[in-house]
């Protein structure tokens, strides 16, 4: 083959790779397009959804965005929870629009499989705290093992805890009104959903102070 051709057939083909490049990027932005709306919609829905589960008599949630982020950051160090993060923090609204508390989505990136994020109920009367309800949004523990902490045993143990001070897990039986029970042979996970749930108290604490 000439060098003359070579060239030819080499731009050629080049021609049809950026061609085929081309018309794939579309279809992929094309297939985003279609597709992004729907997804966000349906994690809006869940997001509502596990709101109304651990605050069940809210009627209404309205995010929190004025809050001192630096305190709050100030506050998580301070309290040793330097691997959490608080990813959103709402108002939990009666009917009569009374507030009741706060719900936060905050995770924990020390869980053995991955990270645990959790949506928490904050209840807060007469100066007081209450761990209303938690719930999982996230959890990629090792099944039969991490996975427990999805288990009634585990998680009915947080309705109602006392939420005046951060949450602490007991080895040997629970013996406070702030603690919970570990999961047998899960400390890790046990951990990483007490350091995500005494993120979201921070960040009450924290909203409050700041009012």
């Amino acid at each position: 083959m000439s060098a003359a051709k070579k060239k030819t057939t080499s731009a050629h083909d080049t021609m049809i790779l950026t061609i085929i490049t081309i018309v794939a990027g579309l279809l992929l932005g094309l297939v985003h397009a279609v597709t992004a709306g729907p997804i966000a919609v349906q994690k809006e829905a869940t997001k509502n959804a596990t709101m109304q589960a651990v605050f069940a008599d809210a009627a209404n949630f309205e995010e929190v965005t004025d809050y001192d982020a630096d305190a709050l950051a100030a506050a998580l160090l301070e309290n040793g929870l330097t691997k959490t993060q608080v990813k959103g923090i709402y108002k939990a609204f009666a009917e009569n629009a009374d507030e009741l508390g706060y719900v936060v989505d905050a995770l924990s990136k020390e869980g053995y499989g991955g990270e645990v994020e959790i949506m928490a109920g904050v209840r807060k009367a007469e100066g007081s705290y209450t761990v209303n309800n938690i719930s999982f949004l996230a959890l990629s523990e090792t099944a039969g093992m991490g996975m427990k902490a999805k288990d009634a045993d585990f998680l009915n143990q947080f309705i109602d805890l006392d939420g005046n001070q951060l949450v602490k897990y007991a080895l040997s039986g629970k013996s406070a009104s702030n603690e919970v029970d570990v999961i047998s042979g899960c400390t890790v996970t046990t951990n990483a959903v007490v350091k995500a749930l005494n993120a979201a108290l921070t960040a009450a604490y924290s909203v409050e102070g700041g009012e």
